[in-house]
């Protein structure tokens, strides 16, 4: 018997730490656009907030942060409570447990809780940019696809992406379900969506995206089983945090209850945006608010034109609709409804098929204002407006 010797290898053999660094390659430009958005970002906002009197993590690690720091340390301790009106009160139970569990990782080797939800944040951020990329690259090629890695980042509801919520995880696993579809990696759609339903309740998007791809596949006869695993596998962690819910709570229908009555955040049809709209434009309401106006009807206006480009697939059509039919029907918090609208990723293919057709340094400048103006807006929204952004 011979022994092998690294002279013997076939020419195919590559280590596995080059056959990641040529995998990243072509990522890299998206990545280092990505990541110097949010070193911009952090500097402008650190500037409102010192205009405002407030320090950097005063700004940034207000509002939800406080409650997925709460979980990462102690875990869901708190009991339901209810008022003298047979409400349930606030409770960390409406939040759902993805992002702080990671973050809890963290906190056992000794990281405060803010800052590793931060850490979270960001890093979940990069591979919803690497994501993107790959889906846009797949799709229209590699230009639009570091268009699409940069442009959900400059959105005005990006200022998250610098806070430690869930948004950039929940992207991160939609966009690279998106892509496993495109892919036909059917068990690898379903369970990543299974993932993202343990990051926040609009999962529902993205299941019902899994299970249109499912259907057609079903329908067109391809894939044998998987198509089926991928649509069983798809809802089963939403289902399961809302089954621990009713569980904690006593009753079934505990988490759509403790969400429309202690947190006001039930679903109207539309009603409140309208509303705030009408008020927005007539002149009734503050700047921030007709600021928001302005790119809650420029969002639907890209959803529309989107469905005119016969090129993003279906399911990644049906998410975002979703995703935009969510973020406008809820009943309350008009002030976060740029972040409801961040996870509605293919809104941004219209503007990155354009930029893709100007000159690089058009697209340079356009991304470069986008950045400053978005991150301007979510600081003002928190340092002047004292509003959960």
């Amino acid at each position: 018997m011979t022994q092998t010797t690294a002279g013997d290898r076939p020419a195919s053999y590559e280590p596995l730490r080059q056959r990641v660094w040529r995998s990243l390659q072509p990522v890299l430009p998206a990545l280092v656009a990505f990541y110097a958005i949010q070193v911009v970002s952090f500097l402008v906002i650190a500037l409102v907030a010192d205009r405002a009197g407030m320090s950097l993590p005063d700004v940034l690690g207000a509002y939800d942060v406080n409650w997925y720091a709460e979980i990462a340390e102690y875990g869901y301790r708190q009991d339901v409570q209810v008022d003298a009106n047979g409400d349930p009160t606030p409770i960390s139970l409406a939040f759902f447990p993805l992002l702080p569990g990671l973050a809890s990782i963290f906190v056992l080797v000794g990281i405060p809780a803010h800052a590793a939800l931060l850490l979270v944040s960001l890093i979940a951020g990069g591979v919803a940019a690497w994501g993107l990329h790959t889906f846009g690259t797949r799709l229209w090629g590699p230009r639009v696809g570091n268009l699409l890695a940069v442009l959900w980042a400059v959105a005005p509801g990006g200022v998250v992406l610098r806070m430690g919520y869930s948004e950039a995880l929940l992207i991160a696993l939609a966009v690279w379900t998106l892509v496993a579809l495109e892919r036909r990696q059917w068990l690898a759609a379903g369970g990543l969506a299974l993932v993202a339903g343990l990051s926040r309740s609009t999962a529902i998007a993205l299941i019902a995206a899994v299970g249109i791809a499912a259907l057609i596949a079903v329908v067109r006869r391809r894939d044998g089983w998987r198509p089926w695993a991928a649509a069983a596998l798809a809802p089963l962690g939403l289902l399961s945090f809302l089954l621990y819910v009713s569980w904690r709570a006593g009753r079934l229908d505990a988490w759509v209850w403790i969400q429309n009555d202690a947190w006001q955040m039930g679903f109207d049809g539309g009603a409140l945006t309208w509303e705030m709209l009408v008020k927005a434009f007539t002149g009734q309401e503050p700047m921030w608010s007709v600021i928001l106006a302005v790119v809650v009807v420029a969002s639907v206006g890209l959803l529309v034109a989107s469905w005119f480009i016969r090129s993003i697939p279906l399911p990644a059509q049906v998410y975002t609709t979703l995703m935009v039919a969510s973020a406008l029907s809820t009943g309350a918090f008009w002030n976060s409804r740029a972040r409801f609208l961040l996870p509605a990723i293919t809104l941004a293919v219209p503007i990155a098929l354009l930029l893709a057709r100007a000159p690089r340094w058009v697209s340079a400048i356009a991304v470069a204002i986008a950045a400053v103006a978005g991150a301007w807006w979510g600081g003002h929204l928190m340092a002047y407006a004292e509003l959960n952004p």
